[in-house]
């Protein structure tokens, strides 16, 4: 800014140096205004400062306040539901007091009636004919319980007897499964079929064996017993013709196994285990009963 007030013409020294003094007056006073401008903005910054601090104090302030009317405000609220509870069992209280009340009438009216007022012979009457009445009822009911507790005999011993007849029926029926002929095994071209009762057979040496037998049969319609023999173990088949009917080894092999175990095991008793019929033809199905 000096510089600008000092546009003079050479050689005037005078006029340059009254120039210069006017210039840097005017600068300093420029300069002091600045400073002037700087403090007093300094100035509003520390107050914006303060003013900022101070409202922060106020916010937290009004913060715990406000949290301290919350806590307050719930206190108040229980004390409100606590007191709202209270009524209402002082109003179920009473409630039930008037209620006790009228039935404490209720029952002195009734006390009063019995009582027969003011004649005693009434009552002794009244009271005579509830004991007649009561003693009729008691005679009844245990009439009526004694013929209840009868009839309940009766019906256990006749569901006693449904269930013994019922389970006499079931072994009847295994019995006469196990009694009949059925298809037992079945390969290929050979079928073992159980023979439904002991069969007397005769060794070559002259003896007797007796036992449960089944019956071998060819798919051709042709077959024979096969019995088991305790005294060898094994099963036989009864003679045949010669080149007749020649079960196969499989076949012999579960004959000798399942009359082995219901012959010698078992003593002739065939039971429902043994009725599981193994079949290895898949075109053959065992009959439903």
């Amino acid at each position: 800014m000096l510089g600008q007030h000092l546009k003079i013409e050479k050689g005037n020294t005078s006029a340059f140096l009254e120039a210069f003094v006017n210039a840097y007056n005017l600068d300093l006073e420029v300069a002091e205004n600045n400073e002037d401008t700087i403090e007093l903005l300094e100035a509003k910054l520390e107050q914006s400062y303060l003013d900022h601090d101070k409202q922060q104090t106020l916010n937290e302030q009004l913060s715990n306040e406000l949290a301290t009317a919350k806590k307050e405000n719930k206190q108040f609220r229980a004390l409100f539901e606590v007191a709202e509870a209270n009524e209402q069992k002082q109003i179920a209280t009473q409630r039930e007091l008037a209620l006790s009340k009228a039935s404490v009438a209720e029952l002195q009216k009734e006390l009063t009636k019995l009582k027969g007022g003011d004649n005693p012979k009434r009552l002794r009457e009244q009271i005579k004919r509830i004991k007649e009445k009561s003693l009729i009822e008691k005679k009844r009911l245990s009439t009526a319980e004694g013929a209840l507790k009868e009839g309940r005999r009766l019906v256990e011993r006749q569901n006693k007897l449904l269930g013994e007849k019922d389970a006499l029926i079931g072994n009847l029926k295994k019995e006469l499964a196990h009694n009949t002929g059925s298809g037992l095994y079945h390969n290929d071209e050979h079928h073992l079929i159980i023979w439904p009762e002991k069969t007397r057979y005769e060794r070559e040496d002259g003896s007797h064996f007796e036992g449960r037998s089944l019956l071998y049969l060819h798919q051709s319609g042709r077959g024979g017993l096969i019995s088991f023999d305790p005294a060898t173990g094994e099963a036989h088949m009864c003679k045949a013709p010669k080149n007749g009917l020649r079960p196969s080894e499989e076949c012999k092999v579960f004959a000798k196994d399942w009359l082995y175990a219901v012959n010698a095991l078992q003593d002739g008793i065939v039971q429902d285990k043994d009725m599981l019929a193994v079949n290895y033809n898949a075109d053959l199905k065992p009959m439903k009963g």
